[in-house]
């Protein structure tokens, strides 16, 4: 998955946009760290500054003060890291009618039948992108229509997939969410400035005020004084299209900043209750309650205050090291956990440990610091997971491209016990996940835990040759 976040003075003024921008992506740089990049709008001329690497290794002092704008959109990418710096994000083009960018959050499923399509008609794709492709379909369709928004709705009825998209035209910031709800977007507000993120973090950042969720099929667009909404079904009612969302239930179990709403519900309250819950199902006897840092670290306080046992912080996370699930390559990934983890040795030595993870995916993360802990005095390690065994390759955005990468999907979990070096290991229930999701206005896909692919396969995951590309 990667972040997005677009930005829009209403009044025109160019003061704070492009900061704003800086400061967006830069919270939501846990949903992506491949690479960052801001487009802006400044009088009809569009700049884009973009980059391999973190927000702050990609932009300075300097390359923000000569980027200077009404309107702003960024992007912190994740995926396999093989696209190279042509296709890195935001992208833009000009056309006949206008100049256009693009930020997009996306797995669309049927992009190699619509690049075929497009290329018989003429397109030339410098890239592998779901952006070039969206955007030479966009351009096609803006043409025979009426208005940029009406473009976007036709562009969406050829898509197959999921998606959350920023769009920045001549003169509007245009954020869409897929029909399917499952890819987040929200939008805040400051002031005379308008904001469209993947999640609310960004907006408490720069000290923005959260309105509302997009809708599933929702295209919101944001010009002058103007908020509009254009909706891919506006047959049903607001309500109907909000019951029918299925939000990705991985958001709430690792991919999200644990301060973040999304659709009603709280990531951090979710994360304590699926702990609380996890108690109950797979209790444990030990002496203390630890958390894989960071994204454990909430529902192990669930996990130990539902046992009554002491929550204690048994690991130390190099901050400079980011997230090693979201690396692109396995000796990556591999290296990057060494890197990653140190065990704080008073706090285990002689102790019968509970480690609290989010999930297990592939399982190298787990492997390394159950062998740090009881390397550095650990009497006994006892793996609790805050999900089910992740058994399918997820083609929305899980980056786990192969169902031989996921132990759950061809091992028991004794055997996956025996492969992490675990004393024991256990999961929550899928169900007691989802009623962890208190106050949830959807549902929700679950498709990694449950093989549900409610936005559709990809034709290689149909062929079983489960390689698919993110963007």
């Amino acid at each position: 998955m990667s972040g997005v976040f677009g930005i829009i003075n209403t009044k025109g003024d160019t003061k704070e946009v492009v900061r704003s921008a800086y400061y967006g992506i830069f919270s939501l740089q846990h949903r992506g760290q491949e690479s960052a990049g801001i487009a802006v709008n400044n009088g009809g001329s569009f700049i884009v500054h973009k980059r391999p690497g973190l927000v702050t290794e990609v932009f300075d002092d300097i390359t923000l003060n000569a980027l200077e704008g009404s309107c702003a959109i960024g992007h912190a990418r994740g995926g396999d890291g093989t696209i190279g710096i042509e296709g890195l994000q935001p992208s833009s083009i000009r056309s006949s009618v206008g100049n256009i960018a693009l930020s997009c959050d996306t797995s669309i499923l049927n992009s190699e039948e619509l690049r075929d399509d497009l290329k018989n008609k003429g397109a030339i794709f410098q890239t592998a992108t779901d952006s070039e492709t969206i955007l030479s379909l966009f351009s096609r369709k803006r043409v025979a229509s009426e208005s940029t928004e009406q473009a976007i709705l036709a562009t969406m009825k050829e898509l197959k997939g999921v998606y959350s998209l920023l769009f920045m035209a001549d003169n509007a910031l245009i954020g869409v969410r897929d029909p399917h709800g499952i890819r987040p977007l929200c939008l805040g507000k400051m002031g005379d400035l308008y904001m469209l993120s993947s999640e609310n973090c960004a907006f408490d950042a720069i000290g923005a005020e959260f309105i509302r969720d997009l809708e599933p099929g929702e295209i919101i667009s944001i010009s002058g004084n103007e908020v509009k909404s254009y909706f891919y079904n506006d047959e049903v009612t607001s309500e109907d299209r909000i019951k029918s969302g299925n939000i990705c239930v991985f958001e709430y179990v690792y991919v999200a900043r644990p301060d973040s709403y999304i659709d009603g519900t709280s990531v951090f309250d979710s994360r304590y209750r699926v702990g609380k819950a996890l108690a109950t199902e797979q209790p444990c006897d030990v002496d203390i309650v630890i958390g894989a840092p960071d994204s454990g670290n909430v529902a192990a306080l669930g996990y130990a205050d539902g046992l009554g046992v002491p929550f204690s912080m048994g690991l130390l996370k190099n901050r400079y090291v980011g997230r090693t699930f979201i690396k692109s390559t396995q000796e990556q990934r591999e290296l990057a956990v060494r890197m990653k983890f140190a065990a704080l040795k008073p706090a285990i030595q002689g102790k019968r440990i509970a480690i609290v993870d989010d999930s297990l995916v592939r399982g190298t993360t787990t492997k390394h610091i159950i062998k740090f802990l009881k390397e550095n005095g650990a009497k006994e390690v006892h793996v609790r997971l805050a999900s089910p065994g992740v058994k399918f390759p997820c083609c929305y955005g899980v980056n786990a491209s192969n169902d031989s990468d996921l132990p759950a999907s061809n091992m028991s979990v004794e055997e996956i016990k025996e492969l992490i070096g675990a004393d024991s290991l256990r999961y929550i229930s899928l169900e007691s996940l989802k009623k962890s999701l208190e106050g949830l206005k959807c549902n929700s896909c679950s498709a990694c835990f449950d093989g549900n692919y409610i936005a559709g396969k990809p034709s290689v995951l149909e062929k079983s040759v489960h390689k698919v590309t993110y963007n």
